[in-house]
């Protein structure tokens, strides 16, 4: 079985919801996903301009769904989001307070990182359900 831990996102600062980062067995697929970018410029600027969205939506503000959109047709209960560039995006699901950012990608892959991120999200649950039984 995994093992889950979450870890604030310092990146990101609001007045009306955190973001926290998830760690499933010790690994941070989004630490992953920003080492697996760093050199490329193009990428590393989306990224810069995602964590800007993210800091938009823990102060409050709006953004247009070309931006960030909640998922749908995912099972269960649990909120999906998806934060968008031109050629990344930045899945997250609802956590208490805040967001729970799960994992990155790409757009081309986007069909694939959704399973993942909707795979993750159901064992996470679960594993919380469990801890608190």
């Amino acid at each position: 079985m995994r093992k889950f831990a979450t870890v604030e996102m310092k990146e990101v600062k609001g007045s009306m919801q955190t973001f926290e980062k998830l760690y499933v067995d010790t690994i941070c697929f989004i630490d992953e996903f920003e080492k697996e970018i760093k050199d490329n410029p193009q990428y590393s600027s989306e990224y810069k301009t995602i964590l800007s969205y993210m800091n938009f939506i823990a102060n409050g503000q709006m953004l247009p769904a070309n931006k960030f959109r909640v998922l749908k047709g995912g099972k269960g209960d649990i909120k999906r989001f998806e934060f968008k560039s031109k050629n990344l995006r930045i899945y997250a699901i609802a956590n208490s307070g805040g967001k729970l950012v799960i994992m990155g990608g790409f757009k081309k892959n986007q069909k694939r990182d959704i399973n993942k991120l909707n795979e993750i999200a159901k064992d996470y649950i679960n594993y919380i359900t469990n801890q608190a039984i």
